[in-house]
């Protein structure tokens, strides 16, 4: 490149000598893609413990895969010989398939883990939704929130790797490609580092809120369904737009995003639990309010396909995603392509109230906030 010498650094960011980077990046030989891959896996498989010296206790035994989805009370009520069919987003499948989404079955052991929490912090955190049926109280509200959280925070730690993981993608590529491709690594870095900031600052919150027993920080909307639902989710994320697409926060910005958090319970019927930092029009509330005013038949579908559209932990019934129509088929299809965007941007396939799922009807909805039982 012009004006750069061989021992300035180089211009793609990577503190490097131009001489040791990029200097004839395309007269030299293309990597192996698969290499990218390993590194990106191994990335999602480093271990730590996200309770450790913040004050809720001591850890005890290994680093242990925690299911954000819990696997005894919620997955194996949906499973078939003890697998689920999920959406596979990895580098390693999309590649396989040409960079299009596919379903595949996963057993429900290996279904929804991360490796965020020793064992004595699992056991102890997690227990009242864990070893007892959720019934919406507060405790069990902010726990679910906490882990769900904590699972997407872990996410962007590990995405934080990924644009070293593909600094030398471009070898043997053009100069115009080679800018093209830092750039947009550039973009996804500071996309993911800022989001990360905006998780950290939320997890903090719900961190000390667990220390000092204070369910209170969130107000919840709890779904109540009249049979178990066929599917299984948990998610957060930082909305930018409501259920019908309408702005409510603008991008990374000095503001912290806020978060909403989602996930599904099964037991002789199912809950949907929605939840949000208690706080005037949180987009969270926005967003559960515009669900409940739908009709109660349509408002399982409105959760699957929303779900679908912004979370990557969703897991179905094998059987009833079998039975799908094409059009059905289609719609989910779309809706999580939608949200594979490594950009970060906000996801745009619509959620169709007009196509039927023929989902279970709502019984019942309600509020529960750090002062009541969901009562």
């Amino acid at each position: 490149m012009k004006g750069i010498g061989r021992n300035d650094l180089c211009w793609c960011g990577s503190g490097k000598k131009y001489k040791k980077c990029h200097l004839d990046r395309a007269l030299q030989e293309s990597g192996n893609a698969w290499d990218a891959v390993e590194a990106n896996k191994k990335a999602f498989h480093e271990k730590r413990c996200f309770a450790r010296d913040a004050g809720l206790g001591s850890c005890e035994g290994k680093i242990i895969k925690a299911h954000t989805v819990s696997r005894g009370p919620n997955l194996t009520k949906i499973a078939k010989n003890g697998k689920v069919v999920r959406y596979n987003a990895n580098p390693a499948e999309l590649t396989k398939n040409g960079g299009k989404l596919t379903a595949s079955e996963v057993g429900i052991g290996a279904a929804s883990v991360f490796y965020g929490f020793c064992a004595g912090h699992d056991r102890r955190l997690f227990s009242c939704i864990e070893n007892e049926p959720f019934i919406g109280r507060p405790d069990q509200c902010l726990t679910v929130a906490y882990r769900t959280l904590s699972r997407e925070f872990y996410g962007k730690h590990a995405g934080s790797h990924l644009r070293e993981t593909l600094r030398n993608a471009d070898r043997g590529k053009p100069l115009v490609e080679q800018i093209k491709l830092q750039n947009l690594l550039e973009l996804i870095d500071q996309g993911n580092e800022l989001a990360k900031k905006d998780l950290q600052n939320t997890h903090s919150k719900l961190t000390q809120a667990l220390i000092d027993g204070r369910a209170d920080v969130l107000r919840s909307m709890v779904i109540e369904f009249e049979r178990t639902l066929p599917f299984m989710f948990a998610g957060a994320w930082s909305p930018f737009t409501d259920f019908f697409g309408h702005n409510l926060q603008n991008g990374y910005s000095d503001e912290p995003l806020e978060q909403i958090f989602i996930s599904s319970f099964a037991g002789t019927a199912s809950q949907i639990c929605i939840s949000w930092m208690d706080q005037t029009d949180a987009p969270g509330q926005v967003i559960a309010d515009q669900i409940c005013k739908l009709p109660l038949a349509q408002q399982a579908s409105a959760c699957l396909q929303f779900a679908v559209k912004h979370v990557e932990n969703v897991f179905y019934d094998p059987a009833w995603f079998a039975a799908l129509s094409s059009e059905q088929r289609k719609q989910l299809d779309l809706l999580a392509a939608s949200g594979v965007d490594i950009k970060g941007s906000v996801p745009s396939a619509v959620v169709r109230l007009d196509l039927d799922f023929e989902l279970p009807m709502v019984t019942r909805a309600f509020v529960v906030s750090g002062d009541n039982n969901g009562d």
